[in-house]
């Protein structure tokens, strides 16, 4: 079942030169419930434009986008803020907990703003930590965890609330090369067994081999989607040489980063 269904998107952009820009070109996508898929390209691709239309955070020029059935032009406002806030997840590069609040704080806070019962609330962080690994930290602050630490708290705050789609950008860019390893494999978990469905973009070759599908972006255009089979090393190294071949970047061979 599609769950995130964006078609024709178009996104030009101008300048005060009257210079344009033709960010994505015409580019469709769908993603089913439950699937993990990944983003990649050259920088200038559009995939971070495509990311932050799915986002709700920018407007196409042309084409829709439908998430979980609900076309997001259509609304405005309050309407528009509540579905961003209900319906989206988002992980970022950058980790963008409050360091007022402790770990377990800042992942219920979705919670908190909703109203939720406080009862229901301590369920659910229990519930998502447990999948994230980081337990035994909900009572530290942010300041007093690892920026890998840090960064699975922010993508348990991103689907505690039981998100239609987690939308990630860049969500190892951050992080070493063990934290790396340590967030892709709990995301996994969080695809695999809670059915999280998951939209990421990354440069990071490894971090990809977590996904299911991988869509490649060139010039705003699809230029290439592969899937993965039972090897996460045979799909990493495809992934290698779809970026080879656009100029993607390439990261440091995948038996090094175990």
């Amino acid at each position: 079942m599609t769950l995130l269904q964006a078609t024709g998107l178009t996104k030009v952009y101008g300048s005060r030169k009257g210079i344009t820009t033709r960010a994505l070109d015409n580019f469709s996508l769908d993603v089913a419930r439950g699937e993990f898929v990944g983003i990649m390209g050259p920088s200038g691709s559009g995939k971070t434009t495509l990311l932050n239309l799915l986002a709700t955070i920018d407007q196409p020029t042309a084409g829709t986008i439908a998430i979980d059935g609900e076309e997001t032009a259509r609304l405005r406002g309050d309407a528009l803020a509540a579905f961003r806030r209900r319906r989206l997840g988002f992980v970022f590069q950058d980790f963008n907990l409050l360091d007022s609040l402790t770990v377990g704080e800042n992942i219920a806070l979705p919670l908190v703003l909703d109203r939720v019962k406080p009862a229901a609330i301590k369920e659910k962080l229990q519930t998502i930590a447990a999948y994230l690994g980081i337990v035994p930290i909900l009572d530290k602050y942010p300041y007093e965890v690892s920026g890998g630490q840090q960064q699975r708290a922010a993508a348990a705050r991103a689907v505690i609330h039981e998100p239609a789609v987690l939308l990630a950008d860049e969500p190892t860019g951050n992080l070493d090369s063990r934290s790396a390893r340590d967030l892709m494999e709990n995301l996994s978990r969080l695809n695999q067994l809670a059915g999280v469905t998951i939209t990421m973009v990354t440069h990071d070759a490894f971090a990809a081999s977590y996904c299911r599908r991988i869509l490649f972006i060139r010039d705003g255009q699809l230029y290439n989607e592969i899937h993965r089979g039972e090897s996460r090393q045979a799909f990493y190294q495809q992934i290698l040489d779809v970026l080879s071949l656009i100029g993607g970047g390439a990261d440091e061979p995948l038996a090094d980063r175990r």
